[in-house]
């Protein structure tokens, strides 16, 4: 038996306080008139127990541990769903959304419960306090995990005497893997394991002790209408409550016990309505939030997968590998001793999908092992870590490196982990959102269907525009099977000759879901999409580049409604930007909303105006503060756009005369990066500034092999067309180039070819005539073209000084 893990109270009268023992006995009374049955949320053991009792004893009420508001809506869970479901709720207030899960699979015995409840026609009810009256300070949005048993001192000293690597292991060594457990042992072990655990985290947290106090007031209201019907009544919850609300409830009867603090009771109740008065959970509800403002809420089914069961952690999770524990209760509740060969055959069958060779020695090797492990740890049957083990110690030949997985052990957790998703009955209810979506993509022939089909779109065509900003608010709210897979990039903006996009619609077992969860943003597309891009923007702090991408976004999608609260955050943004490419990167965007947009609706804003002014003038101040190199290559881009911004924004607030005082000073200051020099000038002589003479003088201050395609660079960014319209430019670069040993040539190759990028190969071939005319060629003479790459030829010349250099060293060069 498992012992307290600090002693029970002092006594000054042992009729009237509990003791452990006391409290323990009343716990495991399975015959009592008030049962307190503890469960493991997703335990098969807890689930087959449970419905053992409710068939055996036939209570006349049934109350289970979660969301009471979803009380009117319980027949939805005796439809012909596909498990695993989840019940989801949501909140939404003026400070952001939420949402929580309460999820049903197989073998969770809240199902088994419910289920079972309703063939003997008890009274059902959940009893937990509402998520939109914890959502402001539960950081668990797993309902059904184990948070507050995984970080029990007692369960980390109790692993230890029992030399079991976790809680899991725990569970599975006191609860699962015992396929002989009995009902009264289940109760002792599983009372001792919460209580003791109860008793090492004291004090309980505020919020565990608001929802006891909560529940025990929803058992007395759903008690009072169920009235004096025979049979006794069962209470299932978390075991980590069970303790509590027995204390709650026997008081009444023992009037000592109400003097004891021992569980961290309290009796402090928020501001809620009573119990049977919770909002139907159909429509969003509006009600005071308790601090004098308002929120919606609303509550439904939703479809849910093994693999996000499986992949919760921290305080969210609960039990591992839930493909393992189906498997696991159903050979339970067919009367078996559990046999491991299902599983291991679907490893061998998943292995063999990855084109991993097992043969016959390793899966001999794995099933002794695993046998053999399950012996050392006192089991009669292999078991979930012996499995695990097995496969570790005899399929790993290497040694794992850390972050990098193995394909065996992968295969080994998918298999254990299982592929099943649920899907919801027909006629199960659904929030407004899922209905506004549908109808959507029913108008706009947009539907998915069974197989994927591609689906290409005209901006500039009204009713593509139109199906274009739906299918971008899906894709804000994370609405699964749709993709964008090509277009029109309104972020990089390379190319906007053509306004397109081309989207994959394909049929997703999330959609719906999927759809379902973004409820907690709105009733409508529209009114979702737009609250999921406010909260985004208000989420983690972000730079001015990031905070003006969001604005693209919105303008995508067509959601004017949220950019006055964008324009304002992305203001705040630019003030307090530091960094010259970002705010730079900034002014592009807020260009091309203002100027150059001809299919999303915010062409000449007068709004976007005033951001412009700000970051041009942010930008000017933070590029003279400018120093180091940026091999990104976004300084210079961040030059340009102020030459771009300047010329096409046409607004008289940006100063001409200012950008041409900052940039001559920031082509003459040696601490300043070649290429942002190079920039600067390139913007100068463009803007009839400075004469052409000067980028001349200028490149032959840069003929340090280190810094002359840098400069190159900067200028050919701006102002290509002065390498073009005047000779002396090139001309004098090849002067510069044949100075260049070898070796200084390869070294300033990689950033001559990049200056030479920016130009397309129409202006290639007028350069290279030039320079031709220059030298007293014509384009008839021939031009042998090179036979390796012009990496290849440059390292080439390199190998061929150095040999002439050691022939001329030792004497050894010819005549010739």
């Amino acid at each position: 038996m498992l012992t307290a893990a600090r002693p029970a109270p002092a006594r000054s009268d042992a009729g009237t306080h509990p003791s452990y023992d006391e409290l323990l006995r009343r716990l495991c009374d399975a015959e009592a008139d008030v049962v307190f049955f503890p469960v493991r949320h997703h335990s098969p053991a807890a689930a087959g127990l449970v419905g053992a009792w409710i068939e055996r004893r036939r209570p006349r009420a049934v109350l289970i541990e979660g969301p009471s508001d979803f009380n009117p809506h319980l027949n939805e869970l005796g439809l012909q769903h596909e498990l695993p479901i989840a019940i989801y709720s949501y909140v939404r207030r003026p400070g952001g959304t939420s949402g929580a899960y309460y999820p049903f699979c197989e073998y969770s015995p809240e199902h088994h419960a419910l289920t079972a409840a309703f063939r003997v026609e008890a009274q059902v009810a959940f009893i937990d306090m509402p998520w939109r009256l914890l959502a402001g300070d539960e950081a668990a949005t797993h309902r059904y995990g184990d948070g507050e048993l995984r970080s029990s001192r007692f369960t980390a000293e109790l692993c230890q005497r029992l030399q079991v690597e976790d809680f899991d292991d725990l569970w599975d060594r006191l609860i699962e893997s015992d396929f002989e457990l009995d009902e009264r042992t289940y109760l002792e072990r599983c009372h001792a394991l919460c209580l003791n655990s109860r008793l090492a985290a004291y004090p309980v947290a505020d919020r565990d002790r608001r929802r006891e106090a909560f529940m025990e007031q929803t058992m007395k209201s759903v008690l009072a209408e169920v009235g004096a019907r025979p049979g006794p009544v069962l209470v299932v919850t978390g075991g980590f409550h069970s303790s509590a609300l027995c204390w709650r409830w026997e008081r009444a009867a023992h009037a000592g016990w109400s003097e004891w603090e021992e569980l961290g009771a309290s009796d402090a109740l928020p501001p809620t309505q009573p119990p049977n008065h919770e909002p139907s959970g159909g429509e969003p509800s509006s009600e005071a939030d308790g601090g004098g403002g308002t929120h919606e809420a609303g509550i439904a089914l939703t479809a849910y997968s093994y693999a996000r069961l499986d992949a919760l952690t921290g305080y969210d999770a609960g039990m591992p590998s839930p493909g393992f524990y189906e498997e696991a209760h159903r050979q339970r509740a067919r009367g078996r001793t559990f046999d491991h060969q299902p599983l291991l055959r679907k490893l061998v069958q998943q292995l063999r999908k990855r084109r991993q060779v097992l043969s016959t020695a390793d899966l001999i090797a794995v099933e002794t092992s695993a046998r053999a492990l399950a012996r050392l740890r006192g089991r009669r049957h292999v078991w979930r870590r012996d499995l695990l083990d097995a496969v570790t110690s005899c399929l790993i030949k290497d040694e794992l490196s850390y972050a990098c997985g193995s394909p065996f052990i992968d295969a080994v957790h998918e298999v254990l982990r299982g592929e099943r998703r649920g899907r919801l009955a027909a006629g199960t209810r659904t929030p407004p959102l899922v209905a506004d979506i549908q109808r959507l993509l029913a108008e706009f022939e947009l539907e998915a269907g069974q197989g994927a089909r591609a689906l290409e779109l005209d901006l500039l065509e009204a009713r593509d525009l139109t199906r274009s900003r739906v299918l971008h608010r899906l894709l804000v709210l994370g609405i699964r099977g749709y993709e964008r897979t090509g277009g029109t990039d309104f972020l990089g903006r390379e190319d906007l000759s053509r306004l397109w996009e081309r989207w994959r619609l394909a049929w997703s077992p999330d959609f719906e879901a999927s759809s379902i969860e973004a409820a907690r943003y709105g009733s409508t597309l529209l009114d979702a999409a737009r609250e999921r891009l406010l909260e985004a923007s208000q989420g983690a702090p972000r730079t001015a580049a990031q905070a003006a991408e969001l604005l693209v976004q919105a303008a995508r999608a067509g959601l004017t409604g949220a950019m006055g609260k964008l324009f304002s955050e992305l203001a705040a943004a630019i003030s307090s930007e530091t960094k010259f490419p970002e705010v730079a990167a900034t002014l592009e965007h807020l260009l091309f909303l203002y100027c150059h947009d001809e299919a999303l609706g915010t062409a000449g804003q007068p709004e976007i105006a005033g951001l412009l002014v700000t970051a041009f003038q942010r930008s000017l101040w933070l590029l003279e503060l400018l120093t180091g190199g940026d091999p990104s290559g976004n300084s210079v881009r961040g030059v340009r756009a102020l030459w771009e911004c300047l010329r096409r924004a046409a607004l008289p607030e940006l100063e001409r005369e200012e950008l041409v005082l900052v940039l001559g000073r920031v082509r003459r200051d040696p601490d300043k990066a070649a290429d942002v020099r190079g920039a600067a000038l390139g913007v100068l002589v463009s803007a009839g500034e400075l004469p052409a003479s000067e980028a001349l003088a200028a490149m032959r201050g840069f003929a340090d092999p280190s810094e002359l395609g840098d400069f190159l660079t900067g200028v050919f960014s701006v102002t290509r067309e002065l390498a073009q319209r005047d000779p002396e430019i090139i001309v004098a670069l090849d002067g510069l180039l044949l100075e260049l040993s070898a070796e200084d040539f390869v070294s300033a190759l990689p950033s001559l070819r990049l200056a030479f990028t920016f130009f397309t190969p129409r202006e290639k071939h007028h350069l290279l005539s030039t320079l031709w005319g220059s030298l007293g060629m014509t384009q008839r003479d021939p031009v042998r073209a090179l036979a390796v790459s012009p990496e290849v030829a440059a390292r080439a010349l390199v190998f061929e000084e150095r040999v002439f250099e050691t022939l001329q060293r030792y004497g050894l060069e010819g005549d010739d």
